[in-house]
């Protein structure tokens, strides 16, 4: 969804830092003045893990059944084909994922490097229960698949989500292995990162360890 997908990229930048974030620690005091090698590995794979991941499988969604994935909060998706603006909204969409992880990752970043790390599992965790308000508050949307007249005007035309209506069962659970394995690999890698990094050392320091 939507609403879930831009956020995740927030929150999935945040929890890598999190899990990463003795070894972040240990080697900015060892060298404050730049960023560490962490910084830029876990940009990148914060970064990669949003394009390849996150908007692929919302933008599957969102082309397939764009009336669920937007949880009918507007018709315009379902109107792209000749319509410039409407046109955008996937691009868009696409954009604030990528941005939504920067954002998490450069926010996160600083604020483990500059003893300010309190806020950082506060804010990503609190930043899920809201995305999961939001989704709840919209029942029955989140259930029921169709296009944004149906829900508004004719809700008993729509398909119940555990029938496979359109065969958005079938696209669903893909998207969720897809994503499931992606996400299990990406906590592994980073918490493998976490246990081998060692300090960075100053110029002309050794390393210590």
């Amino acid at each position: 969804m939507v609403q879930i997908d831009i956020p995740a990229a927030f929150v999935a930048s945040q929890l890598m830092l999190d899990l990463g974030r003795d070894a972040i620690k240990a080697q900015a005091a060892a060298n404050p003045e730049r960023p560490s090698p962490l910084y830029y590995r876990y940009l990148t794979r914060t970064l990669l893990f949003a394009g390849v991941v996150i908007a692929p499988a919302g933008i599957y969604l969102l082309a397939g059944w764009p009336g669920w994935e937007q949880l009918y909060w507007t018709e315009r998706v379902e109107q792209v084909i000749f319509q410039p603006l409407n046109a955008l909204l996937p691009a868009l969409f696409v954009l604030a994922i990528v941005v939504a992880g920067w954002a998490g990752h450069v926010i996160g970043y600083n604020w483990l490097v500059s003893g300010k790390e309190k806020y950082l599992r506060p804010t990503y965790l609190g930043l899920l229960g809201l995305v999961a308000a939001v989704v709840l508050s919209t029942h029955p949307a989140f259930l029921l698949v169709g296009t944004y007249q149906q829900y508004h005007h004719d809700r008993g035309a729509m398909g119940s989500v555990w029938r496979n209506p359109h065969d958005f069962g079938l696209g669903w659970c893909g998207v969720m292995v897809y994503f499931a394995l992606a996400f299990v690999w990406l906590v592994w890698r980073t918490r493998k990162d976490a246990r081998e990094s060692q300090p960075w050392p100053l110029p002309g320091k050794p390393a210590q360890g």
